[in-house]
């Protein structure tokens, strides 16, 4: 049932919690947070366009791509619509035409795995799992960046082909690393669509 699957959700994310150095991105994890006024109070601590820009509801059936050259975005929404059987577009109408939140899916076609697309519907836990990895390698390599270069050139609009290599190689290893998790709970059920 519904309470299960957010207990196991809440589960695996204390377990990411003790196997990553806490990430500088802040995990919040409510089940029944209303999503409008969460972001209207996160408003209030930046810039409108800036937080516009730094939130973004994923969905597997969205037209944009998050890019895999940068940073991810501050604030990820990830719906937890658990669907036993998938409902083809539903949380990207959700964010879209009820929140009014841009659409993002995962640059899962970055990894270049055989039956594995961007728009292949993701386990929660795995999607947790993959952005809590994501920020944390972030935080790694901007902290190493800046040991190095000793300032804080190290984000996204510097635009550089180097450091856009290094935050892709960010994702990846992130992605792999929770789609290996994936596979080895959930050894039948690797991927959810089929064409």
């Amino acid at each position: 049932g519904k309470g299960k699957d957010i207990e196991s959700v809440k589960t695996r994310i204390d377990e990411l919690g003790t196997q990553t150095k806490a990430s500088t991105e802040q995990i919040i994890f409510d089940a029944d947070i209303e999503i409008r006024q969460f972001l209207d109070k996160q408003n209030g601590t930046s810039s409108t366009q800036e937080s516009q820009e730094e939130v973004v509801y994923l969905s597997p059936d969205a037209s944009y791509t998050l890019p895999t050259t940068c940073r991810p975005p501050r604030i990820v929404i990830v719906g937890m619509l658990i669907d036993r059987r998938i409902t083809e577009d539903r949380s990207r109408r959700r964010a879209e035409e009820s929140l009014n939140i841009r659409a993002a899916k995962l640059p899962l076609d970055e990894l270049r795995v055989k039956e594995l697309s961007s728009c292949e519907p993701l386990n929660v836990d795995t999607v947790m799992e993959l952005m809590q990895r994501w920020w944390w390698n972030c935080d790694r390599v901007e902290e190493r960046l800046q040991q190095i270069n000793g300032s804080g050139e190290t984000k996204c609009d510097d635009n550089t082909e180097k450091y856009g290599k290094l935050y892709k190689k960010c994702f990846i290893e992130a992605a792999a690393f929770a789609m290996k998790s994936q596979r080895d709970r959930h050894p039948n059920r690797t991927v959810h669509k089929t064409e």
